[in-house]
């Protein structure tokens, strides 16, 4: 049991031959990882792209109406119109 301490030969062969143990239980213990890893990810389903085709004809209404625009400086002056209640800048001009 204690042989290793009365000679130093003994002693580096018991170092020598644990390490090689050990390596060889931690080199195990990283394959199974190293497999467990790639099971995993081929394992993982890649996601299914499904394309739909529409034959669907969509209309978009585009508003082109001209706008009132305000060419002056300092801006425009509101006037409130009291018939419609809407009001309005009687110095703007139309922009298409």
């Amino acid at each position: 049991m204690l042989r290793f301490f009365f000679s130093p030969f003994i002693f580096v062969y018991e170092v020598i031959a644990f390490v090689i143990q050990a390596a060889f239980v931690y080199g195990l213990v990283l394959i199974a990882a190293f497999s467990m890893l790639a099971w995993v990810i081929t394992s993982n389903p890649q996601p299914q792209v499904e394309y739909v085709h529409s034959t669907e004809i969509v209309e978009v209404e585009v508003d082109n109406s001209p706008e009132l625009v305000c060419k002056r400086l300092s801006g425009c002056e509101i006037v409130s119109d009291a018939k419609t209640e809407e009001e309005y800048c009687p110095t703007c001009v139309w922009d298409k």
